[in-house]
C-alpha cells in the first residue's frame, strides 16, 4: 500500500513539472526565440539646423546658400541649385544688383538681401529670350554670322553673347544658348590700335557703369567691362556733354572697344552681366 502511494505522489509530481515547463512567461518566450525583433528602437539625435548667414559670398556652400539661389530663380534667371556660391550665382547676383541699382559686389549682404526677399515685379525681372532689332539690310548676312558663332562652343552664363569682329571693327549681339544663337543686333566699333591693341579671347560681361572720367577730362559713358581694364564705352565727351571724338569704324583707342552713345547704352541696359563675350 505504501509503494502505491509513493508511486502515485511520484506521478503527481512529475506532472507538476511538466507543466511548469509549458507555461514560461511571455517574457521568457520573447527572450528565448530567435524569431523575436524589439520593437521599440533608439531614436538618432536631432541635428540642430545651422542659422542662415547674413553675407554669402563666392566659395560659400551650404542650404543658405541654396535658399538665395532658389530666390533669384524667382526673379528669371536659371542657376542651379548646388548650394555652391559659384561663377554663375555670383553673376547672377551682380545682374540682380544692376538691376537693383546697387553695387555690384556679387556679395548677397544689407540691400540685395532685402530686395531678393521682395517680390519679383516686371521691370527687375530677368528676361532670357529678347527680340531682334536688325533692319533689313543687317538681315541679309544674319545666316553668315550665326553660322560663324554656331561653328564652335562658345559658353555663356545668360542666354546672351557679344561678339566682337576687329578686322570688321563690328559688334555682334546673339541670344539663345550654346551652337543655337540667334543674331539680335549689330553695330560699328573702334577697338584699340596696333600700339594698343584690344585684348582677344574668350570672357564673360563684368561689372557696369553709367560713365567713368579720365584724368584730363574725357568722359565715357555706359561702360561695361570685359577683362580688367578693358571695357565697352561710348565715343568720347567732354565733362559738359559735347562730343570730343566720335570716331567708329578704325583702331584708335587704348584697347577698349567705343560704340555710339546709343549701342554702349543698349549693351549696359540689355547684355546681362555674366554673358560670354568673344573677341577675335
Amino acid at each position: 500500500m505504501r509503494h502505491k502511494i509513493f508511486i502515485v505522489t511520484m506521478i503527481f509530481i512529475l506532472a507538476l513539472s511538466f507543466s511548469a515547463c509549458g507555461n514560461k512567461t511571455e517574457s521568457q518566450k520573447k527572450s528565448n526565440s530567435k524569431y523575436y525583433v524589439a520593437t521599440k528602437t533608439k531614436k538618432a539625435p536631432v541635428k540642430p539646423k545651422t542659422p542662415a548667414r547674413t553675407v554669402l559670398k563666392a566659395g560659400d556652400k551650404g542650404d543658405d546658400v541654396k535658399d538665395i539661389q532658389k530666390k533669384i530663380n524667382g526673379f528669371g534667371y536659371s542657376v542651379g541649385l548646388d548650394g555652391d556660391y559659384g561663377e554663375q550665382t555670383i553673376y547672377a547676383v551682380m545682374d540682380f544688383q544692376h538691376r537693383h541699382g546697387l553695387s555690384t559686389s556679387g556679395i548677397v549682404e544689407g540691400q540685395t538681401l532685402a530686395d531678393l526677399k521682395k517680390k519679383p515685379t516686371a521691370a527687375d525681372m530677368y528676361i532670357p529670350k529678347a527680340q531682334s532689332v536688325l533692319n533689313g539690310s543687317d538681315a541679309s548676312n544674319v545666316a553668315t554670322y550665326e553660322n560663324r558663332v554656331n561653328s564652335v562652343d562658345l559658353s555663356s552664363y545668360t542666354n546672351y553673347l557679344i561678339m566682337v569682329n576687329i578686322a570688321e571693327q563690328k559688334v555682334y549681339i546673339y541670344n539663345g544658348t550654346n551652337r543655337n544663337w540667334k543674331l539680335i543686333n549689330e553695330f560699328s566699333c573702334a577697338s584699340g590700335t596696333s600700339g594698343t591693341p584690344t585684348v582677344t579671347g574668350h570672357f564673360f560681361v563684368g561689372n557696369k557703369g553709367p560713365q567713368f572720367s579720365t584724368p584730363n577730362g574725357i568722359v565715357c559713358r555706359y561702360f561695361t567691362q570685359i577683362q580688367g581694364n578693358y571695357l565697352f564705352h561710348s565715343v568720347l565727351f567732354d565733362k559738359n556733354g559735347n562730343l570730343v571724338d566720335g570716331t567708329l569704324g578704325n583702331g584708335v583707342s587704348h584697347g577698349c572697344v567705343r560704340l555710339a552713345l546709343e549701342d554702349a547704352k543698349y549693351i549696359y541696359d540689355n547684355v546681362p552681366i555674366g554673358s560670354g563675350i568673344w573677341i577675335q
